[in-house]
């Protein structure tokens, strides 16, 4: 294979991973959606969201033996191996034509900013699990004893003489 057809490899790749990543992310929003609205059928664990993220591993190591075979093409770093060369985007496009370069570089940033949506519905699913985790496991008998500082269950004032506790700004 030349240069010009591992860069169109790695562009269609690009492109592949894009589409995982949304089928990927419209998975976990729906996931979210449901955890919003505690319908419990649909948070069992999703073989879907498994296969693909099996999927966009599989791509990532389809894109790792290309950018090792375009490596061994581009020119070595004075004094040392190609295998030392630090390989991105921008160097690759700099071997381009500009047409070719322009294409390679909104595949890359695409698949990026999908990464970043991914990793940011990730953060988000893994918070309101934590937060569900508190709330079940210390949060409910937490909120269930009185407090010595402030109201019971039935909000009546446990403090003697300390009437209007709420209205004066303190907590």
């Amino acid at each position: 294979m030349s240069f010009s057809d591992w860069t169109n490899a790695l562009e269609q790749s690009f492109h592949r991973t894009c589409e995982l990543l949304t089928r990927l992310l419209d998975g976990l929003k729906a996931r979210r959606s449901a955890w919003v609205s505690a319908r419990a059928n649909v948070l069992t664990p999703s073989s879907e969201l498994e296969a693909l993220t099996q999927d966009v591993a599989r791509e990532e190591n389809a894109r790792n033996e290309l950018l090792a075979q375009i490596r061994r093409v581009l020119p070595a770093p004075l004094g040392s191996d190609a295998h030392h060369l630090h390989l991105n985007v921008t160097r690759i496009a700099a071997a381009l034509p500009a047409a070719a370069a322009r294409s390679l570089r909104d595949a890359a940033d695409h698949a990026r900013d999908l990464a970043k949506a991914v990793r940011g519905e990730v953060t988000v699913g893994q918070r309101l699990l934590q937060f569900s985790q508190r709330a079940r496991i210390g949060g409910l008998p937490a909120a269930a004893t009185p407090s010595r500082n402030g109201y019971d269950r039935q909000a009546r004032c446990l403090r003697a003489g300390s009437a209007g506790a709420l209205v004066d700004g303190r907590i």
